[in-house]
């Protein structure tokens, strides 16, 4: 099925308008509250849709969610046939690890958006951390978001720093490269994490959706609910049927032809 722009501002429930910052921050916020981010076929083992056909057809149409490489790649597909000038970008995720590490690989991408107000970042495919806003490309500047507070920090002419402050300091998620990049290299980076047996897409359930005022989150088989007010609540789903149910009811993904899902949960998290 050919997948439109009306097609995807319907899934989002966004109204079209002119190319400007003011629609770009409509459709970010959208998007990540409509489209949930999830894992399940890397969990599972199925190579995930790599053209933009084929995960429009996934996304918009299928009642699924995905990772950065699909969530990305569709927002990149749609804000171009809308008239924004988008260049495809590649991160080098840095989570977890300590700030003077070696690089990592690239394997998160993003698109730089042009809105007439100075460059932008649009991400919607980071998961729970995400930002729910596009993020001005300007280096120092504290931008709040609904749930934290953001920064680019410019490490040298054409690689940035993105950086997260929740409730305590500053957490550098990815640094990106302002360098445009072709379509083999999203297909390389989704095959590594899709295969390499350190990739943690492979070795665990994870979900994320974040709403106007709650974001939602599933590691393995622990549901949280954060609030904007700070409060959390979490639970422990103790069966197949709840985890399922969970993924359809609150994260709003159709598992019903996801193969082997159920054995994957039980296998990994249940036994």
């Amino acid at each position: 099925m050919e997948t439109t722009l009306a097609d995807y501002l319907d899934r989002i429930g966004v109204a079209p308008g002119p190319a400007d910052a003011e629609l770009l921050a409509r459709i970010v916020g959208a998007h990540i509250a409509a489209i949930a981010f999830e894992n399940l076929d890397p969990f599972t083992g199925t190579e995930p849709p790599v053209t933009g056909d084929a995960i429009a057809a996934k996304l918009v149409h299928g009642g699924r969610g995905g990772w950065c490489f699909e969530h990305n790649a569709l927002l990149h597909d749609m804000l171009r046939e809308l008239g924004y000038p988008v260049t495809p970008l590649l991160g080098r995720v840095r989570m977890g690890i300590a700030e003077d590490a070696p690089p990592t690989q690239r394997t998160h991408r993003v698109t730089l958006v042009e809105t007439g107000d100075g460059p932008v970042i649009a991400d919607v495919g980071f998961g729970g951390p995400v930002p729910t806003a596009p993020l001005r490309l300007v280096d120092g500047s504290v931008q709040p978001t609904t749930f934290a507070d953001y920064r680019y920090l410019r490490r040298e002419p054409d690689r940035w720093r993105l950086q997260r402050r929740g409730s305590g300091d500053w957490i550098t998620q990815y640094d990106i490269e302002l360098t445009p990049v072709p379509d083999v290299d999203y297909a390389m980076g989704s095959w590594y994490l899709v295969h390499h047996p350190d990739s943690h897409f492979r070795a665990g359930l994870n979900a994320a959706r974040s709403f106007a005022d709650r974001r939602i989150t599933l590691s393995g088989t622990r549901y949280t609910v954060r609030h904007t007010d700070g409060r959390a609540e979490e639970r422990d789903l103790g069966s197949v049927p709840e985890v399922l149910a969970v993924l359809q009811e609150a994260f709003g993904i159709d598992t019903s032809g996801v193969t082997g899902l159920e054995q994957r949960i039980r296998d990994v998290h249940l036994s």
